[in-house]
C-alpha cells in the first residue's frame, strides 16, 4: 500500500429496480418490525444547553427530550424519553440535512462521544449543518434500567477454564434478567429495531423532510437497520468502523490476520515474529498456568491459564492502546514475567462478569444468522484464539428467552442513498472486511480506508482528512474512494515506556521533564557549593579572629 493518498476512480450505476428477491425480503423486515404510534408527532422543545467539552471549553447547544413509545406493538401503552443534544450549525448554506450521530456499544452515549477527544470532527461537522448527539434509548440520560446488583467474580487464584466460564455468566445473566423483570423493565424495548423507529420519530418531530446519520460501530448497525426501515427518511449515512445487518458475530480467523499484520509493524520495532510468540505462550500455558501481578490492579496477582491468554488477547487486539503493549507483554511473558499479560486478563475478566441490560438485549436481538453462526465455529476451530473473540456469545444467549429479531433483520441489504463507508486496517473489532461485504449493496457509495488505524481515536483522528472527508460528505460534497495513511502503532519497548504511554506522556515531554530535573539538580548542586564556600569564609575568618587575640594575649 502506498503511503500518500491513493484516489481510486470508481463507477456507482444506479440499479432501475431491485430484484423481487430482495423486495420481499425487505417487505418481510418491515411488517416485522413494530408499528409506529398512531397519534400525531409533538415537535421537540429545544432549551439552551452548556455543552462542556473534556478538552475545548462549553459550546453552545440545546437540549430537548424526545417522547417515544416503549415498544411500537402497543403505542397507547407505557412511553420513554431520550436526551437529544443540538448543535447548532456553526456555518454552510442550509442545503444539508441535520445529521444524527449514533454512538457504539451498543451501549455508548453519543453525548459522551461529542465531549472527548473526538469532539474537532464533531466541530468540523457542525461547520456544514446541525449536528444531532442522541442518546439512545436506555443508554446516557435517556432513561437507563437499573443496574444488576449480580456481578460474578472469577477467582484470581484459579486459571479460568471455559465451560465452568460460560456456566458461571449464563447463571449471573439469568439471575439479572429475573431481576430487570423484576423491576418491571420490558427488555424487549431495547432491540436495534425500536431504535430504528425513534430515528424516524426524531425526524418527524424535527420537522425536517430528511436527517443524515452518521454512525460508529453498533452505531452503524443502527443506522443500515434505519435504511432498510425507512430510506425515505434518510439524506445521506456515513459508518465509521462498519457493523453489519449479520456482523454481531464477528470471524475468528480476522483476529489471526490481524495479529499477522501487527507482526510485522512490531517486527520493525524489535520484536521478532508476534505469530511465534502467540503459540508459544499459549502453548506454555496449555502446559502450565502461570502467576502475573498486575499494578494497574493495585498489585492484584492472579493465575492464568490458556483460555485467559485467549481471550485477553484477542481483545486487546482491538484498539491501538492494547495493541502497543501486546508484544511487549508476550515478550515478558515467554521470558517468564506475566505480570503485563494478567493486566490484561483481569481487565478481560472484570468485564466479561458484568451485564447491563440494554447492550445485552441489543446484542441478542440482532443475534446472527444460521450461516454466520456455522463460518465462525467453523473458523474457531483453526483459529489460534479459538471462539474466544466472540465469548460468551452466541453460546450465552440461546437460553435467555430474549427478543431475536429474525432473519429478515439480517438480511443482506440494498439502497441507493449516498453512504460513506471508514475502516481502519488494523481494526480487531469492526474489519475492512465488514464494510467490502456490503458495498456490492449499495449504488452510490464510496469507502475511505484508514491505513494503519484500529477501533480507536486514530480511526477519527490520525489524519485531518478524515475529518475533511465526514464532513465534506454529509454537506454534499463529492467524495471518492481513496487510501489514507496514520501512523503505525509504537510498541512499548519497556515497562517504564509503556507507563509513560498510559499516562499519555510522549518522548519530547520525558526529555523535557528530564532536562528540568538535570537543571533542578545543577542549581542545587551550585547552592550547596556556593553555601559551603561561604561557611568556610566565614570559619576561616573566625579562626582569623581567634589567632589575633591569642596575640594580643
Amino acid at each position: 500500500m502506498p503511503h500518500s493518498l491513493r484516489v481510486i476512480s470508481k463507477s456507482s450505476p444506479r440499479p432501475l429496480m431491485l430484484p423481487l428477491s430482495w423486495m420481499a425480503v425487505c417487505m418481510l423486515f418491515v411488517g416485522m418490525l413494530p408499528m409506529h404510534a398512531t397519534r400525531a408527532d409533538t415537535s421537540l422543545e429545544f432549551a439552551p444547553y452548556a455543552f462542556e467539552t473534556e478538552r475545548h471549553g462549553t459550546i453552545d447547544a440545546q437540549v430537548a427530550f424526545l417522547d417515544v413509545p416503549r415498544r411500537r406493538d402497543n403505542p397507547d401503552g407505557p412511553r420513554m424519553r431520550l436526551r437529544v443534544v443540538r448543535l447548532p450549525a456553526a456555518g454552510g448554506d442550509g442545503s444539508a440535512s441535520p445529521v444524527v450521530y449514533l454512538a457504539g456499544g451498543p451501549g455508548g452515549s453519543s453525548v459522551g462521544t461529542a465531549r472527548g477527544p473526538r469532539w474537532p470532527v464533531f466541530e468540523q461537522v457542525q461547520r456544514e449543518t446541525d449536528v444531532l448527539l442522541l442518546d439512545q434509548r436506555g443508554t446516557g440520560l435517556s432513561e437507563p434500567p437499573p443496574p444488576c446488583p449480580y456481578i460474578h467474580r472469577f477467582d484470581d487464584a484459579t486459571p479460568l477454564d471455559r465451560e465452568v466460564a460460560l456456566a458461571a455468566l449464563s447463571r449471573t445473566a439469568t439471575r439479572c434478567i429475573a431481576h430487570w423483570r423484576e423491576e418491571e423493565v420490558d427488555l424487549a424495548a431495547y432491540t436495534t429495531a425500536e431504535s430504528a423507529a425513534d430515528l424516524e420519530d426524531l425526524r418527524r418531530a424535527l420537522g425536517v423532510p430528511r436527517i443524515s446519520l452518521w454512525g460508529m460501530s453498533y452505531g452503524t448497525h443502527l443506522a443500515l437497520a434505519s435504511l432498510r426501515l425507512n430510506s425515505a427518511g434518510v439524506e445521506r449515512v456515513v459508518l465509521i468502523g462498519v457493523e453489519g445487518p449479520d456482523d454481531t458475530l464477528k470471524l475468528p480467523r480476522a483476529a489471526d490476520a490481524l495479529l499477522a499484520d501487527l507482526a510485522d509493524i512490531a517486527r520493525e520495532q524489535g520484536f521478532e515474529d508476534l505469530t511465534g510468540m502467540t503459540r508459544r505462550v499459549l502453548a506454555k500455558l496449555r502446559r502450565e498456568p502461570a502467576q502475573g501481578r498486575s499494578l494497574m490492579h493495585r498489585g492484584r496477582q492472579v493465575t492464568m491459564g490458556a483460555y485467559d491468554a485467549q481471550l485477553a488477547i484477542a481483545v486487546s487486539l482491538g484498539r491501538r492502546s492494547t495493541q502497543q503493549m501486546l508484544p511487549l507483554a508476550l515478550r515478558d511473558a515467554e521470558e517468564g514475567d506475566y505480570d503485563l499479560l494478567a493486566t490484561l486478563v483481569l481487565a478481560v475478566r472484570e468485564q466479561l462478569g458484568e451485564f447491563r441490560a440494554m447492550p445485552l438485549a441489543m446484542e441478542v436481538a440482532s443475534g446472527h444468522s444460521p450461516d454466520r453462526r456455522a463460518m465462525a465455529e467453523t473458523q474457531a476451530n483453526d483459529s489460534l484464539f479459538g471462539d474466544a473473540l466472540n465469548f460468551p456469545f452466541p453460546m450465552i444467549g440461546d437460553g435467555l428467552g430474549l427478543m431475536d429479531l429474525g432473519e429478515a433483520f439480517r438480511a443482506p441489504l440494498q439502497s441507493d442513498l449516498p453512504a460513506l463507508f471508514v475502516s481502519g486496517t488494523l481494526d480487531g473489532r469492526t474489519p475492512p472486511a465488514n464494510a467490502e461485504a456490503l458495498l456490492s449493496g449499495f449504488s452510490d457509495a464510496v469507502h475511505l480506508r484508514v491505513r494503519g488505524a484500529s477501533h480507536d481515536d486514530e480511526l477519527w483522528l490520525g489524519n485531518p482528512k478524515i475529518a475533511a472527508h465526514v464532513a465534506g460528505f454529509l454537506a454534499g460534497r463529492p467524495v471518492i474512494d481513496a487510501e489514507l495513511e496514520v501512523s503505525p502503532p509504537a510498541m512499548a519497548q519497556g515497562k517504564f515506556g509503556l507507563l509513560m504511554q498510559v499516562l499519555g506522556v510522549g518522548p519530547g515531554t520525558v526529555l523535557a521533564a528530564l532536562g528540568m530535573l538535570v537543571a533542578l539538580v545543577l542549581v542545587v548542586v551550585a547552592l550547596l557549593r556556593r553555601r559551603s564556600h561561604s561557611s568556610g569564609i566565614r570559619n576561616s575568618q573566625r579562626a582569623a579572629v581567634r589567632v589575633r587575640a591569642g596575640y594580643q594575649g
